[in-house]
């Protein structure tokens, strides 16, 4: 009997015991040892080696960019492109599932650029961060001082460029991706000149010197005159040129592109200024956008002293008391006509002007502001004042009119004083002062807006004051050389403006 209930205790306890084996729970894998994230460079390997805790008959996918790469605890990834990447580990046993999702950011060892001095460089996204938004650029080691970089409003593409050689890196970022930039710049195969080397556009209005600088010729035309004016311009040994009353302009450029340099002034153009007689004129720049070597692309205004108003100047009050109209129009018209004659009895007037002038009522002009009148021939310059080459019978220039800087000091029209304005024009401070220096950041755009140009190649300057001064005859500017101030290794400092 004893050994009876033994054994059905024995059956019973074998039973519980099979029950146990049969419910037994299997926990679910977890994963752990590995980051979020990780930055490797392209090519490079990255080893991930996970630690499964509950691994009981686990089974391992590793997913890239939602597609199965491995079914191995363990993982190697590498890639030769660039970019973001997503990898996901899955573990499963019959307890349930673990996910790990790690995000890789694959850098380029670095992004090489090679250009050569004084020359525009676009510097294109790379590939995987095009389209990205908030791009951002710094520049992380310069070979010089001489250099931009540049990001022009409406221009997608940031441009480059250096007037010394050597290596340059900037850094661009987009969040978290970052991609060395190296820029190797080397000499220019032809050595570029530090002064104009080519001469585009040339009329001048009716002046005193029109026709005499350059000379005229009989026959000569438009293109003629174009030519003889480069004959004076291009090159170290420039001779003077007349842009004549105002509105009259002149266009060249350089054989290189001018860096604007950060802090410093950028080129300079000489005249025939000197203390007590300055005839500004107005300043325009361009770069060669689409690098057809012709001044075709959108022009900028070099933001001179008194470009939106006189108020500021020294010699302004001055300027009111005598009676001067001190006003700056933006947005100036003046027509200029043929005159009948060159003689005061061409034109109907009996013997000589008053005040020492030869044709009282000489050139005939109107301007937009509603005024009229007729430019005055002097005793000194008795040759035709308009441009005889020109067949037209007027001639309309646009741009800024200046404030009238020419105070007659005498109160007899015996001697007037041409006071310089402060700063950002031709033809306005002596040649040797910084004055006549030029900061290509004082550039502003149609709208007014300031502009960060990388450098410029084209030039326009036009006369900005419109002013008869007596027996001294009109405001004209003239302008001779100009150079780039990088160069010839001149280092002016800039004016905030």
């Amino acid at each position: 009997m004893k050994q009876r209930f033994i054994l059905a205790l024995l059956i019973v306890f074998a039973g519980f015991a099979s029950c146990k084996d049969d419910t037994e729970v299997v926990q679910a894998p977890v994963i752990s040892g590995l980051e979020n994230g990780y930055t490797v460079l392209e090519n490079a390997e990255l080893k991930l080696t996970p630690t499964i805790k509950n691994d009981n008959n686990s089974t391992y996918i590793w997913q890239l960019d939602g597609k199965e790469v491995a079914k191995t605890l363990d993982y190697v990834f590498v890639q030769s492109t660039p970019g973001y990447y997503k990898l996901v580990l899955k573990v499963a046993n019959k307890g349930g599932v673990d996910e790990k999702t790690i995000s890789i950011i694959v850098e380029s060892k670095e992004m090489r650029f090679e250009t050569t001095t004084h020359s525009l460089l676009l510097l294109e996204l790379p590939e995987y961060m095009k389209g990205n938004e908030n791009i951002e650029w710094k520049i992380v080691e310069t070979a010089s001082e001489i250099y931009r970089f540049s990001q022009m409003t409406g221009v997608e593409t940031p441009m480059f460029i250096a007037a010394k050689e050597g290596k340059y890196l900037l850094q661009v970022s987009s969040g978290d991706l970052k991609e060395i930039v190296s820029i190797v710049v080397t000499k220019a195969t032809e050595e570029p000149s530090p002064y104009i080397a080519n001469v585009f556009d040339y009329l001048p209005a009716p002046g005193q010197f029109v026709n005499k600088m350059p000379q005229y010729e009989a026959g000569d035309t438009h293109a003629d005159m174009v030519v003889k004016v480069a004959e004076a311009l291009v090159g170290e040994d420039a001779s003077i040129i007349t842009l004549g009353g105002w509105g009259g302009y002149v266009t060249f450029g350089f054989d290189h592109t001018i860096v604007n340099v950060a802090g410093r002034r950028d080129f300079r153009i000489e005249g025939n200024a000197y203390a007590n007689n300055s005839e500004p004129g107005i300043i325009m720049v361009s770069y060669d956008a689409n690098r057809n070597g012709k001044p075709d692309d959108e022009w900028y205004e070099i933001k001179g002293s008194a470009n939106f108003g006189a108020e500021n100047e020294e010699w302004y009050q001055s300027a009111v008391d005598h009676g001067n109209d001190v006003n700056t129009y933006r947005n100036f018209e003046m027509t200029y006509y043929k005159p009948k004659g060159e003689t005061p009895e061409e034109v109907g007037q009996e013997g000589t002007g008053t005040d020492g002038a030869y044709i009282d009522d000489y050139i005939r002009w109107t301007n937009n502001k509603g005024k009229e009148g007729y430019k005055v021939k002097n005793k000194t310059h008795t040759q035709s004042y308009y441009p005889l080459w020109e067949s037209e019978n007027k001639i309309t220039f646009k741009g800024i009119r200046l404030a009238q800087n020419g105070v007659d000091e005498s109160g007899q029209g015996s001697f007037f004083i041409l006071k310089s304005f402060n700063c950002g024009y031709a033809d306005n401070h002596s040649n040797i002062d910084d004055g006549s220096a030029i900061d290509i950041d004082w550039a502003i755009d149609k709208d007014g807006n300031k502009v960060n140009l990388p450098g410029i190649d084209f030039v326009k300057v036009y006369t900005g004051v419109d002013q008869e001064n007596g027996w001294a005859g009109e405001n004209s500017t003239e302008i001779g050389k100009a150079s780039n101030l990088h160069m010839l290794g001149k280092s002016i400092n800039t004016i905030n403006k």
